[in-house]
């Protein structure tokens, strides 16, 4: 495997966890807005914290994934330790699917956590 297969895979990554940060601070920005309301919304608070917890695993996904394909690169490069190179692979794509796993169930809730909070339902 060439070295800079792994590391080609960063910036798709790293547009993931841009995206995911914009998620993240709009979507604590709608939780303080609703909190400092006082309406009855606890119901659509408290799934927008889940969705808060489920995007901060994501990223931190994101961030291992980043690390280990970064690892797999400069190990392929430098040709230290190849018996080690498809685990960290291995590893490093794992975490990246399940980071991507975890934005789809939140792309996926957010439609009927926003329907219940467009509709004013309590």
């Amino acid at each position: 495997m060439e070295w800079y297969i792994p590391i080609s895979l960063l910036p798709g990554i790293a547009l993931l966890i841009l995206s995911t940060s914009h998620f993240i601070v709009a979507l604590n920005e709608e939780v303080k807005i609703l909190k400092s309301e006082n309406t009855i919304k606890n119901k659509v608070i408290t799934r927008k914290i889940e969705q808060l917890k489920r995007l901060s695993y994501a990223i931190s996904g994101l961030y291992i994934s980043v690390l280990f394909l970064t690892l797999v690169g400069f190990l392929t490069w430098f040709t230290i330790a190849s018996f080690l190179i498809i685990p960290i692979l291995l590893i490093g794509l794992a975490s990246m699917t399940i980071s991507v796993v975890l934005l789809v169930i939140y792309s996926i809730k957010a439609i009927s956590i926003r329907t219940i909070h467009l509709t004013n339902k309590k």
